[in-house]
C-alpha cells in the first residue's frame, strides 16, 4: 500500500506544481498586458493634453503603437524556431517599410545578432560534446571498475562517441562565421 501512496503523492505534486505554474503564467501575461495598456493609453493622454499640434514624427509613433502588433500563432503550437522566424519576418517587413541609413544600421545590427547566434549554437555543440564524451569515459572507467572481467565497460563508448561526433562537428562541420 505505501510504494502506490508514494506514486500518488509523487502525481499529485507534480499535478499541482503544473497547475500553478500555468496559474502563475496567465496571471503574469495579464498583469504585462495590463501595464502595456495603461502606458499606451497614458502617452494617448498626454500627446491630447498638448496646446499646439504634436510634431508628425509622435504621430507616426502614436500610430504605430496604436496598431496592434500581428498574433503569432497560439504558443502551444508553435516550436521555438517556427517562433523566432516569425518574428524575424515581421522585423524585416518594418525593416522593408524603412528608408535610408536607418535601415542600413538595423540590418547591420541583425545581421551582428545572427552572427552571435552561430557563435553561441557552436560553443553549445562544444560544451555538449565535452559533456557527453567526459560522461562517457566515466562511465567507461566506472564500469570497468565494477566487472573487470566482463566487457561491460564497451558501454562507455556510446557517450563518448557520441561526445566525439558532436565535437568534430563544432570543430570541422560547423558553419563558421
Amino acid at each position: 500500500m505505501l510504494p502506490d501512496l508514494a506514486v500518488a503523492l509523487g502525481w499529485i505534486g507534480c499535478a499541482v506544481a503544473l497547475f500553478s505554474f500555468l496559474g502563475v503564467n496567465a496571471w503574469v501575461n495579464a498583469r504585462r498586458r495590463e501595464r502595456e495598456a495603461y502606458y499606451k493609453s497614458e502617452a494617448i493622454k498626454k500627446i491630447a493634453e498638448l496646446r499646439e499640434p504634436p510634431p508628425e514624427p509622435v504621430l507616426s509613433a502614436l500610430r504605430e503603437a496604436l496598431n496592434p502588433p500581428p498574433q503569432p500563432p497560439s504558443p502551444w503550437a508553435m516550436a521555438t524556431a517556427q517562433a523566432r522566424e516569425f518574428y524575424r519576418h515581421e522585423t524585416l517587413k518594418r525593416i522593408a517599410e524603412l528608408k535610408g541609413p536607418d535601415a542600413d544600421a538595423v540590418l547591420a545590427v541583425m545581421r551582428e545578432e545572427e552572427r552571435r547566434a552561430a557563435r553561441r549554437a557552436r560553443e553549445g555543440l562544444k560544451l555538449a560534446g565535452l559533456i557527453s564524451a567526459g560522461v562517457g569515459a566515466g562511465l567507461f572507467i566506472f564500469l570497468q571498475a565494477i566487472e573487470p572481467d566482463k566487457p561491460v565497460y564497451l558501454a562507455g563508448l556510446i557517450p563518448l562517441l557520441v561526445g566525439a561526433a558532436l565535437l568534430a562537428y563544432a570543430f570541422v562541420f560547423a558553419p563558421g562565421e
